[in-house]
């Protein structure tokens, strides 16, 4: 069960364990679908993220989630959906009617049915309290959560359209009755009515050094049809859906961990391999590369530009000057100063009583 390349599946469900970030990274601590499932079906075993196909229900709560898409569910793929809304007669999201839980979807997500479909969607909560799915309040709370977020996005970018919310409760009944029954009518209905959309995130995750999340694609290809009539393309405020990153000169070393471990490649090398780029487009906030970062020269700073998510375009954070060091002969970035790099130096103060003449004893 913990093989790194085994595809967990459930039902319909199905978790890729070398798309988790708890699994790309040993000391990771993404715990979301963990914290949100309602029958505890994910599990940490020897520090990986273990799906227990017994407990999975299929609910596919946890889907939209997932930052890098290793949760899928064969009948319904919420890119595909997003992707093609502008086609549905129909503006409402139901998990009674057109799709399963509403937890599939993602920011994103409702971004692009909004910003490609030029028209406000309507998410119908009213049966949610009373879902067996919400026994701990988590997923209406995420889900009300992602809404308000993108509510806010759509906001700041001053178009008309909102994610609008049907809160008024039902009576409450047979929770899990409605429930089997409500999924297995929409399981019926997806598999034979939206073949167009199934397979797209699949074939998304077979091309080659595609690392990038389909929805993040999506997003950046719905604002750029839009970004040339926003007023206001920079800001200077935190977004949470948008990251930025910072790199202080002194303390880089230019080791090359943070764009090695990127799981988006959002952090890549110069093609020299003297300085690293960076492409808010890419980023999904996963913090990995913080925390490897040894000398902590890599940190998070506020702000963001809708030019370059749209358009994807990278920059240049660091560059340095490589000189050889006149004690190892090796290569260093160079900073200022005496041209010896940070280990030869620090071993000739840790250790310079090794070096002491006997004349001078």
């Amino acid at each position: 069960m913990g093989n790194m390349n085994f595809i967990q599946k459930s039902n319909l469900f199905s978790f890729t364990a070398t798309r988790c970030l708890r699994n790309e990274y040993y000391h990771n601590d993404c715990r979301i679908c963990i914290e949100l499932c309602p029958k505890g079906a994910f599990h940490i075993v020897r520090n990986k993220l273990t799906l227990f196909e017994n407990e999975c229900v299929g609910c596919a709560g946890c889907i939209g989630s997932c930052p890098t898409e290793a949760l899928e569910i064969e009948s319904f793929d919420p890119n595909g959906y997003a992707a093609s809304f502008m086609h549905q007669k129909d503006s409402t999201l139901s998990c009674k009617v057109s799709t399963p839980c509403l937890g599939v979807f993602d920011v994103e997500h409702y971004a692009v049915m909004a910003l490609r479909g030029e028209r406000s969607v309507t998410c119908d909560l009213s049966h949610c309290e009373s879902c067996v799915l919400n026994e701990n309040g988590n997923l209406k709370s995420l889900i009300c959560s992602k809404i308000d977020t993108t509510n806010s996005f759509l906001e700041t970018l001053e178009v008309a359209y909102r994610i609008e919310r049907i809160d008024a409760k039902e009576e409450q009944t047979e929770r899990r009755a409605l429930f089997r029954k409500g999924f297995e009518k929409v399981k019926e209905t997806l598999v034979n009515e939206s073949v167009a959309h199934i397979s797209m995130t699949a074939a998304h995750h077979k091309l080659p050094d595609q690392k990038m999340p389909l929805k993040r694609v999506l997003l950046k290809n719905s604002l750029k049809e839009i970004v040339g009539n926003v007023q206001t393309t920079s800001f200077e405020e935190k977004s949470p859906l948008f990251f930025n990153k910072q790199i202080d000169f002194q303390a880089c070393t230019n080791c090359g961990d943070c764009t090695q471990f990127c799981p988006t490649d959002a952090l890549f090398p110069t093609s020299d391999k003297q300085g690293i780029y960076f492409s808010q487009s890419k980023c999904i906030g996963c913090g990995i590369c913080e925390v490897i970062c040894k000398p902590k020269a890599i940190s998070a700073k506020e702000g963001f530009d809708l030019i370059s998510v749209a358009f994807e375009r990278a920059e240049e954070l660091v560059h340095y000057e490589m000189v050889t060091c006149h004690e190892c002969r090796c290569p260093f970035p160079y900073k200022g100063g005496e041209p010896i790099c940070d280990r030869c130096e620090s071993y000739t103060k840790e250790f310079s009583n090794m070096f002491t003449m006997a004349k001078d004893l």
